[in-house]
């Protein structure tokens, strides 16, 4: 109520455009309808505008208070867009900051949570009254004969903060009567400190956040490896506060071990997994591309839906074997038809040209470091049931140029995203 009435008092000032918000959690029955009431009520006064947002499904939900404000700051959102408004207002006391500064320390937190509530959030959730103490507002709300409620859960002993609130602060007044804005000091200089780490910490993000290399986690100080893995994250899910420092743990030990493939998986069906030098973010489980085989004729190119294209041209007998393996010659004569593109199977076999025998695909994609989501939707080019070629990996021993070659078959592979290809 006194931050509604303050910022109509300072609306010819700063040319604001005043909208009141009211979310009626339908928690405590009748007093919940005489809180509306009351806001709808004193809005009317003032002259404002006042939109009412109801809350469902809460009753008996467990993590009451967060699912609470999720509920109503999603709420004040939808409000503020629809309303034109481009900062949403709250009223967040000093008070406020200390209690939550107390809370945190108790439950246990970093730096960020001990940089408690911000006086800007998100460029857009604003705490106008986060240096006025709640007697200041009290003071303020008689001397405007103004009128509120007051929530009769505040006085719960059962919450947190009503113990900090009601107990712990004023034992701790008996120690030092300015504690609160002592606790509130500390809030700011903790949230500047926290502020300068997010800043180091993406300053060691690549340009493009869709994998970590783990070498950025590896060759930092221990005490910034976990807000940097918040930091990556952050920019994929915005949101990072329902990941618990177990979960950051649990990621920069993953970074710190051997285990290509291994994962860890996060809330909202979310995982890290370890691609070798690389972290990488995913959401659910991504079904494998396969493809069919398709044949590859001589002037032709086969282009499948995994990005890769692969094409045939027929050379004179003069050519011989291409300098890197993203190209490949083979003799004409000697290649058995039919030739096919494919994606790569598990069981698949290559005799690789140099060794004696066959070795599995499988093991050749661990040997280059081909991440394990990406290794059978591969391509590989077969002949007659052979695997003649696999694109930048390796080449068979089978119809290889010789001074009795009459025409060469030319192989090129191209896929989006690998340079020069």
């Amino acid at each position: 109520m006194a931050l509604l009435a303050t910022l109509v008092k300072l609306t010819p000032v700063l040319a604001l455009n005043v909208r009141a918000a009211h979310f009626n959690h339908h928690l405590r029955g009748d007093e919940s309808q005489r809180d509306q009431t009351c806001a709808q009520q004193i809005a009317t006064t003032l002259g404002v505008p006042c939109v009412v947002g109801d809350g469902v499904g809460l009753s008996g939900a467990s993590n009451l208070e967060a699912r609470a404000r999720e509920q109503r700051y999603a709420f004040l959102s939808r409000a503020a867009a629809a309303a034109g408004c481009t900062k949403i207002a709250t009223g967040h006391t000093i008070d406020d900051q200390a209690e939550t500064l107390l809370m945190r320390l108790l439950r246990g937190t970093g730096w960020d949570g001990l940089a408690c509530i911000q006086p800007i959030r998100e460029g857009r959730i604003v705490r106008p009254l986060i240096e006025c103490s709640r007697q200041q507002v009290l003071t303020f709300l008689d001397a405007n004969a103004l009128s509120f409620c007051e929530d009769s859960s505040n006085n719960d002993r059962r919450l947190l903060r009503n113990r900090v609130r009601h107990a712990v602060l004023p034992l701790l007044r008996t120690i030092n009567p300015n504690v609160t804005r002592a606790l509130a000091s500390t809030a700011e200089v903790l949230a500047e400190e926290a502020a300068f780490l997010e800043t180091v910490s993406r300053s060691r993000l690549a340009a493009s956040p869709s994998s970590l290399p783990i070498a950025a986690v590896l060759t930092a100080p221990a005490t910034l490896r976990g807000r940097i893995v918040r930091s990556w994250l952050k920019g994929h899910r915005g949101d990072v506060r329902k990941l618990s420092a177990a979960h950051v743990r649990a990621i920069v030990s993953l970074a710190q071990g051997q285990q290509p493939g291994a994962r860890v998986r996060l809330p909202e069906a979310e995982c890290v997994i370890r691609e070798y030098d690389q972290l990488r973010w995913q959401v659910g489980e991504k079904p494998v591309a396969r493809e069919s085989p398709r044949e590859l004729v001589p002037g032709s190119a086969v282009s499948l839906a995994s990005g890769w294209r692969i094409s045939m041209e027929v050379c004179d007998a003069g050519v011989s074997q291409f300098p890197d393996l993203w190209e490949m010659a083979a003799d004409a004569d000697a290649v058995p038809p039919p030739l096919v593109v494919r994606s790569a199977r598990p069981g698949d076999r290559i005799r690789p040209l140099g060794l004696h025998g066959s070795r599995k695909l499988q093991d050749i994609f661990v040997d280059r470091k081909l991440p394990r989501a990406s290794r059978w939707s591969f391509p590989v080019v077969e002949a007659a049931g052979e695997l003649l070629w696999v694109p930048g990996m390796v080449r068979s021993g089978t119809a290889l140029i010789s001074p009795e070659t009459r025409c060469v078959l030319r192989l090129v592979a191209q896929k989006t995203g690998i340079a020069g290809r």
